[in-house]
């Protein structure tokens, strides 16, 4: 069994760095247009046995009401919560695992095909974020290879403690993948694309105020 793992956080502590032009209440709007995104992408994503890994209980049930694992996390950190999560998914038999974070509204069934394929030559595979040295995809076979280093420059870190093991490494470009949304350039780049590729996040924002006023909002990077 090859396993998948999306961590997401309570809605009302989401996507702090959009607060500048967004209320609380829009960015929980945010943030549950991504979850549901993400579901419907687990959902179509059939070749990998989904885990949820959260601290919302109702997460947990919406998790599991869509025929998901859920994990309950128990608030020490995003890098502890995916260690709960993979020794939950080894001990239930996965021979590997694929971190995906919730945020990343394009990405499409082949991209995690293509991370998988490369997963098959190389014990390591990451994915880099678009901009910030960070990972938006990780590949591990098996799950528990290496502990979890996300955050600040989280790509290297990987690669890093990978290749110090002597493990295969491979960094796979998704284009689609590199985009998450945390900040107001996120959001620009996700609506410059064809509309025909809207997902609920993207009709989300472009119905928000901060980007239809005919302002663009602060950077906030």
């Amino acid at each position: 069994m090859d396993a998948g793992l999306l961590p997401v956080k309570r809605f009302g502590r989401a996507k702090a760095r959009l607060g500048a032009e967004l209320e609380p209440e829009e960015r929980v709007r945010v943030a549950r247009a991504l979850w549901e995104d993400a579901l419907d992408l687990c959902e179509r994503v059939d070749f990998l046995a989904w885990w949820v890994v959260t601290d919302d209980p109702d997460l947990v049930a919406e998790a599991s009401d869509r025929g998901f694992g859920a994990i309950q996390d128990r608030g020490e950190g995003l890098n502890a919560a995916l260690t709960e999560g993979i020794e939950a998914v080894k001990a239930a038999g996965a021979a590997s695992i694929t971190v995906l974070p919730c945020d990343v509204p394009l990405t499409r069934e082949d991209d995690l095909r293509d991370l998988l394929d490369t997963g098959a030559t190389s014990d390591v595979v990451v994915v880099p974020s678009g901009q910030d040295g960070g990972t938006n995809g990780l590949y591990m076979a098996p799950p528990d290879l290496i502990r979890p280093q996300f955050g600040p420059a989280s790509l290297q870190a990987h690669l890093t403690l990978a290749r110090r093991r002597g493990y295969r490494c491979a960094i796979l470009p998704l284009p689609r993948l590199a985009l998450d949304i945390d900040t107001p350039s996120d959001v620009r780049a996700l609506l410059a694309r064809p509309p025909r590729e809207d997902g609920r996040t993207a009709k989300v924002l472009r119905g928000l105020r901060a980007w239809t006023s005919g302002e663009e909002p602060a950077s906030g990077d």
